[in-house]
């Protein structure tokens, strides 16, 4: 699989922030990278190619 476009890597990260935002709500602070990546429909590795830290 190779690099994503530009505006894909945008439209990961905002489904990546408005699934974090649903799951935080719903289950408070205990959710997990895997448990939010899944929920996103995205692998666990690519919330650290959109968050550095």
């Amino acid at each position: 699989m190779g690099r994503v476009s530009q505006a894909q890597a945008q439209e990961n990260r905002r489904r990546i922030v408005e699934t974090a935002s649903r799951l935080l709500r719903e289950q408070g602070t205990h959710v997990s990278v895997a448990d939010l990546m899944k929920a996103a429909g995205l692998t666990h590795g690519g919330f650290y190619k959109q968050f550095a830290s």
